[in-house]
């Protein structure tokens, strides 16, 4: 008979959602803002109180837990595209999946009498530096068996890029791309590349001035213009760029200060509009 106390399950299951929804924001390459991850830990927290409840059939457990799982996830991520969102719950029961592997392996090895597994939760009645500790290290084990099984991977992610400057917008399909080391030469930001005919609706007139102006005096004139060096198959040269006011990917703003570099549209090829840097995750 084990005594089950509110404030520890509460806090387990919280710490053990927080770092979960982390794994899938690291696998999946989705910005996420601390307090959506609070958010949906808090949802699965609140969940866990199932395992007060009589021991329920493992249908309708199963089920039980796939609506949780889409709830959490759903906090955590807020609304996404349906391919998207699946994704992202994917990844999460696998993380959670593999969690509970550890923990089911913990259960059989030594049979811990302050661990408690019911209805699918889970409940250890621990200090909370050893809940920590162990959270931790599950948590680096699945960063490690990710960084393993994906070491040879090669990135091919693509998302969704909001740009707004001023009272404009553009919308556009842009790929991830781990090549993409463009940086700001001055304040060492990350770049977007973007063609300059897909980007004309929100490129500021000054850039527009300065490439229609052919008189080097008039060129000196023309401010908040900076200039991106890059080597690529397609030649090496200059890039000029400006920053933007908001960035949004996958409808979540960007919180880093990010530039938008201008190339020939002939420079993007395929099913996306703009090159993402990776480091901008």
């Amino acid at each position: 008979m084990h005594t089950i106390y509110i404030d520890i399950l509460l806090s387990v299951n919280l710490i053990i959602n927080y770092l979960l929804l982390s794994a899938t924001s690291f696998y999946t390459h989705t910005q996420i803002k601390v307090k959506r991850l609070i958010l949906g830990a808090l949802v699965g927290a609140m969940c866990s109180l199932t395992i007060l409840l009589p021991v329920i059939p493992f249908v309708p457990n199963m089920l039980i837990k796939i609506v949780v799982g889409g709830l959490t996830v759903f906090a955590a991520f807020g609304k996404k595209r349906t391919l998207e969102f699946i994704k992202l719950y994917a990844v999460f029961l696998t993380a959670t999946f593999f969690f509970c592997g550890i923990v089911i392996a913990l259960w059989f090895l030594f049979t811990p009498k302050n661990l408690l597994i019911k209805n699918s939760v889970v409940y250890l009645n621990i200090s909370p530096v050893m809940l920590i500790l162990y959270s931790v290290v599950c948590y680096c084990a699945f960063r490690i068996f990710y960084t393993i099984a994906g070491r040879h991977q090669a990135y091919d992610t693509y998302c969704v890029l909001t740009i707004r400057n001023g009272f404009n917008a553009l919308r556009v399909t842009a790929k991830i791309d781990t090549g993409n080391t463009l940086k700001e030469p001055f304040s060492q930001c990350p770049v977007i590349v973007i063609g300059r005919k897909t980007a004309e609706v929100i490129t500021p007139a000054e850039i527009i001035e300065y490439e229609t102006v052919t008189t080097l005096k008039y060129r000196t004139e023309i401010n908040n213009i900076r200039f991106v060096p890059f080597t690529s198959v397609n030649g090496e040269g200059i890039l000029p760029c400006f920053k933007a006011e908001e960035v949004y990917i996958d409808d979540i703003i960007c919180d880093k200060t990010v530039y938008i570099a201008l190339c020939k549209d002939s420079y993007i090829q395929g099913d996306f509009q703009a090159i993402i840097p990776y480091e901008i995750f």
